[in-house]
């Protein structure tokens, strides 16, 4: 197999692996894996690239980055010593490698063997452990869980946040690909007849979570790994990682009973100590499929997210499921909690969504998303959340929920949320705060892993800023996310103003794309007002103003017509006529109690008083420029376009700015 693609376009090769055959990475970018197909793969290579960009930029400045804080050498950690080295998963040979000053100890595909690990249900998984150059455990582990469509190779290499600096600072690092993908049944040719049910089953607690679970467990019961591990992860692993973290001590079954996590041979009692979890979802269906409901003001019960059934992120989901179909999906009808091709199906034809359509919200909510699972008693270990500002897959609502959670269950657990310009597109991922991530997060696990200390708490917010070469402001630091605003302006619009499901330029929704178009991307203001749009507008004056939150809609709603949806965008129009976007959401509105009522036809009833989010942001508007929040029907490709037919009638309407 190859070692990570370099940020200068090298790659290294350990000659003694094979390569791990997996989707095709994107050739002729300079970043192709030796052994991968030359063939680019549109959308997967936007995802593959994006995380790639996480990994490796700041790489320069690994040092800078290990230095946040004082931590032992390896040679002085607290470790009970074993007379000789077990054989990791008993299969892995382990090397030192001198030039690098840590052990490495291959799985997967082997010189001409299949040296992958059996599952608790025997599907064959593709794993590696790193270790420190001398000892033989056991050691603090970290287990660092890949993004959807990599693999392994995406955390093994010489950075900030990856196996080999671990290693070099005393710990053991479990680093595997998730099942379905590459080397653990994702290649066609890695399906050996133990791959029969090795499909991918979507961060799943009951599958994907507990294969961390059973190897980490492994290398406990071998003396090579204490029981309190840490959890890492990227996008897809970071769901996992805080399911992990709030499973805590608990396994989740096939059946869906939670019991106790033991080792799987000497039934040592097993937790998650820390977690660091970047890009990260804690609600799948909220994420893929908002109907406004999430907050960041207080707690909302995850159910609320499928009544009524939201609006899909088109293009993010598009781009999902193209590189899960590069892999290993079961098929069409077979397991109901994994058939990814029937709801893409489904979500994707759109209205009217088929009445069994809930129970995939829900599969999504109670198997597949942290805040789908109870609290453990006396809450889980330390949490570190990142997420960025701008990311239009995963935005910072998602960590800023779990902070409400805890907040409304008086659970004390240490959080730390940070939240910038990082992570899938939109955001920019700007060397100064992928280089704050690194820092702040590595400092964060060595608090808990190895200096047994409480580690800081709070939010650390960063700004957006136009162009991208700007370095991003702030940060700014408070005890909690309401705490970073300081006060609050409102816009308002008292008139009635009609949105229709057709009103708004199609060439504008276009051009916020988040998979084709980049963030800092200055658009026309339109020349006259459109039909079927309604606008507010709001002058910042003589001083800045910086957005730090969530923009709050209340507006009473007149609505008739099938399935209505309503899209807010916020810009910062300048004075020279062109205007930025600032921030996004969408809200469906119901006319019933339950899913099924979803655009029946009938109005939501005059004066309904309904209120709604915008996904959150941080941004400093200039003086002399103009808020302006914009209302219409419809911003496909991002968000989809509804099948129906409507009219919504706005008015009353109040937005609340948070501003520092």
């Amino acid at each position: 197999m190859t070692g990570p693609a370099k940020c200068d376009g090298t790659s290294k090769v350990r000659q003694d692996q094979q390569s791990e055959a997996g989707p095709a990475k994107c050739g002729g970018t300079g970043q192709v894996r030796r052994g991968a197909p030359a063939k680019p793969f549109g959308l997967a290579c936007l995802l593959a690239l994006a995380v790639l960009a996480a990994a490796c930029a700041g790489a320069s400045r690994a040092a800078a980055s290990r230095a946040a804080g004082p931590h032992p050498p390896s040679s002085e950690l607290p470790m009970a010593h074993r007379s000789t080295l077990a054989k990791p998963f008993g299969l892995l040979s382990c090397q030192l490698e001198p030039a690098v000053g840590v052990r490495f100890c291959p799985g997967g595909f082997v010189g001409g063997k299949d040296l992958r690990v059996r599952s608790f249900d025997g599907v064959p998984i593709s794993a590696d452990v790193t270790l420190p150059p001398a000892g033989s455990g056991p050691w603090p582990l970290v287990v660092m869980l890949n993004g959807l469509g990599l693999g392994k190779k995406e955390f093994e290499g010489p950075g900030p946040l990856q196996n080999e600096a671990f290693a070099k600072q005393g710990y053991a690092v479990l680093t595997y690909t998730a099942r379905g993908f590459g080397g653990s049944c994702g290649a066609a040719s890695s399906r050996t007849a133990a791959c029969a049910r090795g499909w991918i089953r979507l961060a799943d607690q009951r599958y994907e979570v507990r294969d961390a679970q059973y190897l980490a467990g492994m290398l406990v019961d071998e003396g090579i790994a204490e029981p309190a591990i840490a959890v890492t992860g990227v996008s897809y692993g970071a769901g996992q990682a805080l399911e992990l973290a709030i499973l805590d001590n608990r396994v989740r079954r096939r059946d869906g009973a939670l019991v106790e996590w033991t080792s799987p041979r000497r039934h040592i009692p097993m937790r998650v100590a820390a977690t660091f979890a970047q890009w990260a979802w804690s609600d799948l269906a909220t994420a893929l499929v908002p109907n406004g409901s999430t907050s960041t003001s207080s707690f909302v019960s995850p159910a609320r997210a499928t009544a009524p059934f939201g609006v899909e992120k088109q293009s993010w989901v598009s781009a999902l499921y193209l590189v899960t179909k590069a892999n290993f999906l079961a098929p069409v009808g077979k397991v109901a909690s994994a058939d990814l091709t029937r709801w893409y199906g489904e979500i994707s034809a759109g209205e009217p969504y088929p009445s069994g359509f809930a129970k995939v919200l829900n599969e999504l909510l109670q198997y597949k998303s942290a805040l789908g699972i109870p609290l453990p008693k006396g809450g889980p270990g330390a949490i570190m959340i990142q997420n960025g500002f701008t990311d239009t897959l995963f935005p910072a609502s998602q960590a800023i929920q779990v902070e409400a959670r805890f907040a409304a269950a008086h659970v004390h657990s240490p959080l730390l949320l940070l939240l910038d310009d990082v992570g899938h597109g939109w955001a920019q991922d700007k060397p100064a705060d992928l280089e704050r991530v690194a820092a702040t997060a590595t400092r964060f696990l060595d608090d808990v892993m190895l200096a047994h200390r409480r580690p800081p708490t709070g939010v650390v917010a960063t700004t957006q800023t136009c162009p991208k070469s700007a370095p991003p402001g702030g940060p700014f630091v408070a005890g909690s996310f309401a705490s970073l605003a300081r006060r609050s302006v409102t816009m308002s619009g008292q008139a009635a103003e009609q949105v229709t499901s057709g009103g708004g330029d199609p060439a504008t929704a276009k051009a916020l794309n988040p998979l084709s178009q980049p963030l800092c991307n200055p658009l026309p203001v339109p020349p006259h007002a459109s039909a079927g749009v309604a606008v507010y507008e709001m002058p910042v004056g003589s001083n800045p103003l910086t957005l730090v939150g969530s923009v709050s809609v209340r507006a009473t709603l007149d609505v008739r017509g099938s399935y209505p949806e309503l899209v807010a965008r916020l810009w910062d129009v300048a004075p020279g006529g062109t205007r930025q976007i600032v921030a996004m959401g969408v809200y469906r509105p119901s006319t019933g109690a339950t899913p099924s009522a979803v655009g029946s036809g009938a109005p939501t009833g005059a004066g309904e008083r309904v209120s709604f989010d915008l996904w959150p942001n941080a941004y400093t508007f200039a003086p002399g420029h103009t808020v302006e929040l914009e209302l219409l029907g419809s911003n496909a490709p991002f968000l989809r376009k509804s099948n129906g037919t409507f009219t919504i009638t706005v008015s009353g309407l109040s937005a609340r700015l948070p501003v520092r």
